[in-house]
């Protein structure tokens, strides 16, 4: 529920020998300076304090919410978007339902169109963010997030944007196919 710019990072003791015992120079994040500076309260860079704040906070919302209505939320909201891709025609890059994410459907668009371009026109007409693919699936597959401080008529709000964007650019979707099934899978589990 944060930006990027984060990261948690734990160091076990075998790292921190092999850093010691490391002669690459460094400065900015080296874990020793921040492991000297902790011992003392201290943080030996400007600290991200917004980001800092807002981990606190999204944390106090998970713990409040309690981390298996989280799990389930997010299963239940995940199994919206993938029903709204099976309307649409089109397949989930994961090759299993045991590979499926709770936090984020890759989407495989159809031989001859570039899912980059998706994306960048659901951004520029809709003002609405989708995830490229990366790697291999770079212009292959566009993501839809549905992690965090997310509700069924949100990920609908996605759902409904990624297929105009889509109809817009001439894939074979039919405008309003995923929103329906997404709806009906949503009014019919809680």
């Amino acid at each position: 529920m944060l930006p990027t710019g984060l990261a948690i990072v734990g160091v076990s003791q075998k790292a921190i020998s092999a850093m010691n015992d490391a002669d690459l120079p460094r400065f900015y994040y080296d874990i020793r300076e921040m492991i000297a500076a902790l011992k003392v309260s201290g943080y030996p860079y400007t600290p991200v304090v917004g980001l800092l704040s807002g981990l606190a906070k999204s944390t106090e919302v998970l713990l409040e919410e309690g981390l298996d209505n989280v799990f389930a939320r997010h299963h239940r909201i995940a199994e919206g978007v993938r029903t709204a891709v099976r309307a649409w025609g089109l397949d989930i890059c994961a090759v299993s339902e045991g590979a499926y994410s709770n936090s984020v459907t890759a989407i495989l668009v159809p031989e001859g169109f570039n899912a980059t371009d998706v994306v960048n026109h659901a951004a520029k007409k809709y003002n609405v963010s989708f995830g490229g693919g990366l790697g291999k699936v770079a212009g292959k597959v566009f993501r839809i997030g549905h992690l965090g401080s997310i509700t069924d008529v949100m990920a609908l709000s996605g759902i409904a944007t990624a297929e105009m964007a889509m109809v817009d650019l001439g894939l074979p979707v039919t405008l309003g196919s995923g929103v329906a099934a997404a709806q009906e899978y949503y009014r019919n589990t809680a």
